[in-house]
């Protein structure tokens, strides 16, 4: 068994091996037989495969033009960098002006997290966007395309991930199990396909982390599960409910931002939160945090979902 974490160590490394849609299959195929590559945005929640996506597209359309890859030929960037984003600004520019001595060829900048950057930000990428049409192509990857102004996705040609499909998700889930000699039930593997839906990130995190019970009885969240939560969450005192979540973490062996991450998903699939800005902001704002395991913001989260969801009724 690997000692790498799953998700790197199983990361595919060819375009055919990623598990896509069949409309943006058949875009990125296209992109390579032809070898036409525009500027591409990507959108879509976090583990769905956008920056696997675009590295190993980038890979087999050098191979199909230049039968090998110049990785000198690419920089991949972070727009949430905490250098902040002129330095990013920077570095782009940099890249994009500077030459090659001994490869010459197709540029690529890949800048993740771009819903970060603020609009100043955006409207100055698009100035060096539309100065830079000839060697260069741009690659931006967000969370949130709704954060990108107009004039900045109006340079791109536009993929959202999302819903990926759900026999393909459960084949290269199956991959790795059989790879590391692991079985698992098919209901069980399904069930934890739908407690993550289209993050395959979480999915692979969470049968490496409870590796050590899946033979026996590994616990899934599932609608059943979640309406008992949501029923007890109306019904808890809001200085109880952090305990409550220790609790659940604790039995499902999952952290407290995805468990509300996947009762969130639920409430939204089945109408049954009234989706006003209020509720979005406090999405967009569970979905960057990077502490949630914090008390405090555990404490922030589950209030607040409690209030969001009472309004609701």
């Amino acid at each position: 068994m690997s000692k790498i974490p799953w998700v790197e160590f199983y990361r595919p490394k060819e375009l055919n091996n990623i598990v896509l849609d069949v409309y943006n299959k058949k875009i990125l195929e296209n992109i390579v037989e032809t070898g036409c590559f525009p500027n591409l945005l990507l959108h879509g929640p976090p583990g769905t495969g956008k920056t696997t996506t675009i590295i190993n597209l980038i890979d087999a359309y050098q191979h199909k033009c230049y039968n090998t890859s110049y990785k000198e030929l690419i920089t991949h960037l972070n727009a949430s960098d905490e250098r902040g984003v002129d330095i990013i600004r920077n570095q782009i520019y940099n890249f994009v002006q500077s030459k090659c001595l001994f490869n010459k060829g197709m540029k690529f900048v890949i800048l993740d997290e771009v819903d970060y950057m603020t609009k100043n930000a955006q409207q100055s990428l698009k100035h060096m966007i539309e100065n830079n049409t000839n060697n260069v192509r741009f690659c931006l990857i967000c969370n949130y395309i709704s954060k990108i102004y107009d004039g900045l996705q109006n340079e791109f040609v536009k993929l959202r991930f999302n819903q990926l499909p759900k026999e393909n998700i459960i084949r290269f889930l199956n991959e790795i199990l059989t790879k590391e000699q692991i079985q698992l039930d098919d209901d069980k593997l399904l069930g934890v396909q739908q407690m993550f839906g289209s993050d395959i990130r979480s999915m692979v995190n969470f049968l490496q982390t409870n590796l050590s019970i899946i033979n026996n009885d590994i616990q899934i969240i599932n609608e059943t599960t979640i309406i008992a939560i949501l029923s007890k969450i109306k019904q808890t005192q809001p200085q109880l409910l952090t305990p409550y979540f220790y609790k659940i973490s604790i039995k499902y062996n999952i952290n407290y931002k995805h468990i509300i991450k996947i009762i969130l998903n639920y409430v939204v699939r089945n109408n049954s939160i009234k989706k006003s800005p209020e509720f979005f902001d406090f999405v967009e704002s569970l979905m960057h945090a990077q502490n949630l395991n914090n008390k405090a913001f555990l404490d922030y989260a589950v209030i607040n979902l409690k209030r969001l969801i009472c309004l609701s009724d």
